[in-house]
């Protein structure tokens, strides 16, 4: 046996003793599927790999490996059905579901074998850049994972939420909170029917701007906006200069990369052409990144920036 071999038999090994001790700690209070119950149940599920996984019972001890199913899973689910999250579960700069964190959820860095194995998860809610050889690990002692492969458009945002309410049992929570979304989106877009639309360019701090295929470009046009990147044809994130942003002129350029980056694109000589910078069109808006139902937070905030004629009356953003 090669001594690569022999440390991969050891660490299954561990892992597999790891298991047999679990029930000591903590989680072991948290349900488990076992127990069976839960209506729609068995049913097989397909992942974003077109993996087909079959549920025998509603999961109870379920675990999530990225920030974007943290937020999803807990806004779905009861926290006791959670045994863990990743630590970023509990910043609230990213997270959304800060208070909904227990003592008894384990926290990870990105996915670890060891701890996972140790909660003893009914499934695993795992992304595509999961390290693949964790993931490998897990499959091959058995644990259930669902792979989430899309994170690009406002869309797969809404299309997860379905998939996590499948996974769960909460279609109908899931659905409910789909509706709203496309409710709120709507009475935005109600508002800005018919006014002129300017274009709009995201900038960010690194460098980078977003055409098609993003989550941006969706929300600058459901906002009232041209993505003006996107009608120079670019497609995904694409890092841009500042001799491109003269050249395209943008009317407003929009930013996730907070007010100090406003004032710095505002204050910076070789912009003071730009329509934008010479307007104070620069606009930082949050929850851009949110990959979850809180776009249209973002839809809202930079509705108002574009068009704030047709908000003043409510600050709401739903029409009366």
């Amino acid at each position: 046996m090669t001594p690569v071999k022999r440390v991969q038999g050891l660490l299954v090994v561990t892992l597999l003793l790891m298991v047999a001790i679990a029930p000591s700690n903590a989680l072991s209070n948290v349900p488990s599927n076992a127990m069976g119950g839960g209506a729609g149940f068995p049913r097989t599920v397909i992942d974003g790999l077109g993996r087909r996984i079959h549920l025998p019972s509603r999961p109870e001890r379920i675990f999530s490996a990225t920030l974007a199913t943290d937020n999803i899973l807990l806004t779905l689910v009861e926290p006791e059905r959670v045994i863990g999250v990743t630590r970023f579960a509990a910043d609230p700069q990213g997270s959304y579901v800060v208070e909904k964190l227990r003592p008894h959820m384990v926290r990870v860095e990105a996915l670890n074998a060891e701890q996972i194995l140790a909660a003893q998860p009914d499934i695993v809610l795992i992304a595509a850049w999961s390290d693949p050889d964790a993931v490998k690990q897990l499959r091959d002692l058995g644990l259930v994972l669902y792979t989430f492969t899309h994170f690009s458009t406002v869309q797969d945002a809404l299309d997860n939420i379905a998939r996590v309410g499948e996974i769960t049992g909460e279609e109908e929570k899931a659905q409910a909170l789909v509706r709203q979304f496309e409710a709120e989106r709507a009475a935005v877009q109600e508002r800005v029917t018919g006014l002129p639309r300017p274009t709009v360019l995201s900038w960010n701090a690194w460098g980078s701007t977003t055409g098609r295929d993003t989550p941006m470009h969706d929300i600058i046009e459901s906002a009232g906006g041209i993505d003006l990147a996107a009608e120079h044809g670019l497609q995904g994130w694409v890092d841009i200069d500042p001799e491109a942003i003269i050249a395209m002129n943008p009317e407003v350029i929009v930013t996730e990369s907070g007010e100090a980056f406003v004032q710095r694109v505002l204050a910076d000589p070789a912009l003071q052409s730009v329509s934008a910078v010479k307007q104070g069109r620069v606009y930082h808006v949050d929850h851009t990144g949110a990959l979850n139902h809180h776009f249209i937070e973002a839809i809202r905030a930079l509705a108002r920036l574009l068009h704030p004629e047709a908000f003043a009356d409510s600050d709401a953003g739903v029409k009366r």
